[in-house]
């Protein structure tokens, strides 16, 4: 049974008491003058016992304290071993840590800390936070503390220090510590260095701030769902984040698309970038919308990035444009056929004078096979005259320039030479510009009649004429009437 030190001196007291008690009556009785020989004898023995009960006694008290030094000797070291081992530990952690009295001065500090400030911790031990930081710094550290022993509460605040690499960040921890009988003697603190998390959170603010504020659509994905979407996703199809979580988002993928759909999303699983792949996506409203997307993955991660944006308004206008094509192509063939089964030469110059359609009447007036090779400009192929044949007729007032120049015009009569072929044509022009729905001039279209035949046939029925009419007496009326404009 293990009997605590207390109660051994206890103990020791009371036999301490009974062996003075003891010897204080022993002396009374010696000093009786009626004593006899046996009490003599009895008082011996008495005496006897009470020594070398006093010897005895002397001896446990001696062992007693000897052990209770050595166990004190030994909780010392045990403490100061533990105390080695605390200073170790605390060492040796990343985190700044200090143990404060309630008067504000430092009872333990760790390695950290010390160079944190850029002091030796033996020098740190004993002194208030005013002994060594900026007054300002000081206070602040000392209300929190403060603070803390007033409530009886840990606190966290959020602390910077200017150090040698610049500014850092800090989330110090402050907590009260308790004795063994559950009274506050001191304040721990446990700092820890936020600075590079501080940069990051910084950075995600920022990135996520740009991640909204792009016109494009953002998203980032991981088994089969969006697990984030920014804002243009939500204003394009409709969908909130809530709604995403709940939505596999290959079944918003229209029901022509998901074959192609599933191939493409196969390749980003095995790590392929895609880039502007297109299908259709089902808006809230169950309407679809077209995406232009290029997609990304992490394999490492399994998370799908991706950027697309939307071209539904460029598809539909692409489609009307290419309904409009088709429609303008079938009625430009119906126009050539038209064109080509008029009696006279037809020709459509854009705005750039470059003609981009001649019917077949105009190719043989012009002897060229390809409409590209005409030019617009007459003179090129041609010498051209008045229908005297000797006037040269200027060319800014054949039809087509005058087209171009907004004016409409009827029947130029005019003579074209062709040197090459050595060939005459008595041709009958007419032009019109072709005005947009602003009124812009975008073409010019003339054409052109052969009248050669008709005027040789006029010709030989004039000279036909002539020649009956002087058969029967008839004069020429014709000569008669040059003669009279004689000059006298």
């Amino acid at each position: 049974m293990n009997i605590s030190f207390e109660k051994k001196i206890f103990i020791g007291f009371i036999i301490n008491v009974i062996v003075v008690i003891a010897a204080a009556w022993i002396f009374l009785a010696r000093i009786n003058p009626e004593r006899n020989a046996m009490t003599d004898s009895t008082l011996d023995a008495i005496e006897i016992a009470l020594f070398i009960l006093s010897v005895i006694l002397l001896i446990v008290v001696y062992f007693i304290i000897r052990n209770q030094l050595k166990a004190k000797e030994a909780a010392q070291k045990l403490l100061e071993e533990n105390k080695q081992l605390l200073q170790s530990i605390i060492d040796n952690t990343s985190n700044p840590i200090a143990i404060k009295k309630l008067n504000g001065e430092y009872l333990l500090v760790n390695k950290n800390f010390g160079e944190l400030f850029g002091i030796a911790n033996d020098k740190i031990i004993g002194k208030t936070d005013h002994d060594f930081l900026p007054k300002e710094i000081a206070e602040t550290y000392r209300n929190s503390d403060l603070e803390v022993a007033k409530k009886l509460v840990e606190l966290k605040s959020e602390e910077t220090i200017e150090q040698k690499d610049g500014v850092h960040t800090y989330i110090a921890v402050k907590f009260p510590l308790y004795d063994d009988t559950g009274r506050i003697y001191a304040i721990g603190g446990i700092s820890t260095d936020i600075t590079e998390r501080k940069k990051l959170e910084d950075s995600l603010k920022a990135t996520d701030a740009f991640f909204n504020m792009s016109f494009d659509i953002f998203t980032v994905a991981r088994n089969d769902h969006f697990i984030k979407i920014n804002t243009a996703f939500t204003n394009t199809l409709g969908y909130t984040q809530k709604d995403m979580d709940e939505i596999k988002f290959m079944d918003l993928t229209h029901p022509e698309d998901r074959p192609t759909s599933d191939e493409v999303l196969a390749q980003i699983l095995k790590g392929n970038t895609v880039v502007s792949f297109k299908n259709r996506v089902r808006h809230k409203d169950g309407t679809y919308r077209w995406l232009d997307w290029n997609s990304s993955i992490d394999l490492k991660e399994g998370i799908i990035y991706s950027a697309a944006r939307d071209i539904t308004e460029k598809i539909t206008l692409e489609f009307e444009q290419q309904k409009a094509v088709e429609e303008l192509y079938e009625n430009e063939e119906k126009l050539r056929v038209i064109v080509e089964n008029i009696g006279e030469g037809v020709i459509v110059a854009n705005a750039d004078k470059k003609v981009v359609l001649a019917n077949y009447m105009a190719n043989d007036i012009f002897g060229i096979e390809e409409d590209d090779k005409i030019s617009t400009d007459l003179t090129t192929h041609f010498e051209l005259y008045f229908p005297d044949e000797k006037t040269i007729f200027p060319a800014q007032n054949l039809p087509m320039e005058r087209a171009f120049n907004g004016e409409i015009t009827d029947d130029v009569d005019l003579v074209l030479w062709n040197p090459v072929a050595r060939e005459k044509r008595r041709v009958l022009i007419s032009g019109r510009p072709l005005v947009d729905q602003d009124n812009n001039i975008v073409a010019a279209v003339i054409t052109i009649k052969d009248i050669s035949q008709y005027k040789k046939m006029e010709e030989e029925l004039e000279e036909t004429e002539t020649k009956y009419r002087k058969l029967i007496g008839f004069k020429n009326e014709a000569k008669d009437d040059k003669d009279k404009n004689k000059p006298l």
